[in-house]
């Protein structure tokens, strides 16, 4: 007698549940990133939100350096006659935007090239126009800001 070629059904369960066991790691994972990358971007939205009622609220020009290179920015505000960082939370140091991809920036219309771009928050109400477009591996975001008005961010 011959013995019938092919799987058994045991056998094609088996290799169903690895793969499924496999799926079930991999799919988190992938989804994380997509969740820092726009972690990352609303709290950039909201950093400029805070960061343009302080220069109206002391009446002093704030700075936005966004740090292409390094994947960061930070706050200045202007102090006797250059920028100073901001000591105080949540505002000070270095934040990091780096799960996403820098796309594109652009400062009032231009696109920058540049390492560092800095944009101006003015105690009017001013503001120089902001588009950041961030990338993951299954979004885009662009953080967009008028002349006046907050940032918002932009699902793309």
């Amino acid at each position: 007698m011959k013995k019938p070629s092919g799987f058994t059904l045991l056998e094609i369960l088996v290799v169903v549940v690895i793969l499924s066991v496999m799926a079930g790691m991999l799919i988190p994972s992938i989804g994380n990133n997509n969740r820092k990358v726009i972690d990352a971007a609303e709290t950039l939205v909201l950093m400029i939100n805070m960061a343009q009622q302080e220069a109206i609220m002391t009446s002093r020009v704030w700075q936005l350096v966004v740090d292409v290179e390094n994947k960061n920015y930070r706050f200045q505000q202007l102090g006797n006659l250059e920028f100073e960082e901001i000591m105080t939370r949540p505002l000070a140091g270095d934040h990091d935007i780096s799960p996403a991809i820098f796309d594109e920036l652009q400062v009032n219309g231009q696109r920058i090239t540049s390492e560092q771009a800095e944009i101006y928050l003015f105690p009017t109400g001013e503001q120089d126009s902001l588009r950041l477009i961030l990338k993951s591996a299954n979004s885009e975001l662009a953080v967009a800001m008028g002349p006046i008005g907050p940032a918002l961010l932009e699902r793309l």
